[in-house]
C-alpha cells in the first residue's frame, strides 16, 4: 500500500508545484483512489511529472468542501478523467462560509452536483459512518465531539436555504488502513478535532491506532489545547506520524518532541505501507 502527495503547501521532490491545499494518491492492493484535490489543478501535472497515470483513477473521496481541497476536481474531470465514482458525505453540497465580525467569504467548491453529473461523474453520498472503499481501507464520517478539548471552529457556517448554520465539520471523512501494526488514519483538515476523529474511529473499530497522516488543523490552537492533543496521542499509543497541511509548525514542534517517526508529508513525498 502506497500513499503519495501530489501537492502540499511546502515544497518537496524538486520541479513540483506547492500549493496552500492538499491532495494524496492512495493505493490498496485493489484499488488506487484520489483522497482531495488541493487547490488547484496542479495536482495533476504533479503527478504526471512522478509518472503516475490518473486517467485509470476510478475513485474519488473528497474530505470536505472547502476549496483547498476541492478546487482540482475541475481540472481533473475536464483534462484528466471523468469515469470515476466520487465518494463525498450527504451534506456536501451544502454552501460553507467564514463569517465573523470583519469579514464574510465564501470557502466552498466552484463546481456542483449538476457539473458532476453532466460530466459523467458518479456520486456516491455516504449515509452511514463507515464504507469500505477497499480490501484494506474503510472511510469514516459522521464524528461525534468526544472530548472537552477540541471545540468547533466559531466562525464556520453552512448554508442551509436562507440561513447560516454553524458549522462543527461532523460530515469530514477520514480513511483507515489496515496495516499490521495497526490503523493509519488519513485526514484532510480534521476540523472537528483531530482527537475526535482517532477516538470515533477507535470506539467504532475497537483496534489500535498506529499512525496519522494528513492536516490536523493546528495552526491556530492554543497551547492548552496543543498540549491536551498531545497527551491523547501519547495515552493511546500512537506511534507514526506523517503530517502537513493545517498541522501548524508549532505543533509539529511539539509532536516531535514525543515520537521519533515523524516525517514532514511534503509534496511529492510517498509512504510505503505494509
Amino acid at each position: 500500500m502506497e500513499i503519495t502527495t501530489l501537492i502540499e503547501n511546502k515544497e518537496g521532490v524538486c520541479g513540483l508545484q506547492n500549493e496552500f491545499g492538499l491532495s494524496f494518491l492512495i493505493k490498496d492492493e485493489d484499488k488506487t483512489f484520489i483522497f482531495d484535490t488541493g487547490k488547484t489543478g496542479e495536482f495533476v501535472k504533479n503527478a504526471d511529472k512522478l509518472n503516475i497515470n490518473l486517467k485509470d483513477v476510478k475513485d474519488m473521496v473528497l474530505s470536505h468542501s472547502h476549496f483547498d481541497h476541492t478546487g482540482g476536481v475541475k481540472t481533473f474531470t475536464e483534462k484528466c478523467n471523468n469515469h470515476y465514482t466520487l465518494h463525498v458525505n450527504k451534506t456536501f453540497f451544502e454552501e460553507k462560509h467564514r463569517i465573523t465580525e470583519v469579514i464574510h467569504e465564501f470557502l466552498g467548491n466552484n463546481f456542483d452536483e449538476k457539473y458532476l453529473l453532466n460530466h459523467g461523474v458518479k456520486i456516491h453520498y455516504l449515509e452511514n459512518n463507515e464504507y469500505k472503499i477497499s480490501k484494506n481501507i474503510t472511510l469514516h464520517t459522521n464524528f461525534k465531539p468526544v472530548n472537552n478539548f477540541e471545540t468547533p471552529t466559531r466562525y464556520y457556517f453552512r448554508k442551509i436555504y436562507d440561513n447560516y448554520i454553524l458549522d462543527n465539520m461532523e460530515d469530514e471523512i477520514a480513511a483507515a488502513m489496515e496495516t499490521e501494526k495497526g490503523l493509519l488514519i488519513i485526514c484532510g483538515c480534521s476540523h472537528i478535532g483531530i482527537a475526535n476523529i482517532v477516538e470515533n474511529i477507535r470506539q467504532r473499530t475497537g483496534k489500535k491506532i498506529y499512525g496519522i497522516a494528513g492536516g490536523l488543523h493546528l495552526t491556530k490552537a492554543s497551547d492548552e489545547r496543543m498540549e491536551a492533543v498531545l497527551n491523547y496521542f501519547k495515552e493511546t499509543g500512537i506511534e507514526f506520524f506523517a503530517v502537513s497541511h493545517c498541522t501548524g509548525d508549532k505543533f509539529i514542534e511539539k509532536l516531535k518532541t514525543i515520537t521519533d517517526n515523524f516525517i514532514y508529508n511534503s509534496t511529492g513525498n510517498k509512504i510505503i505501507i505494509d
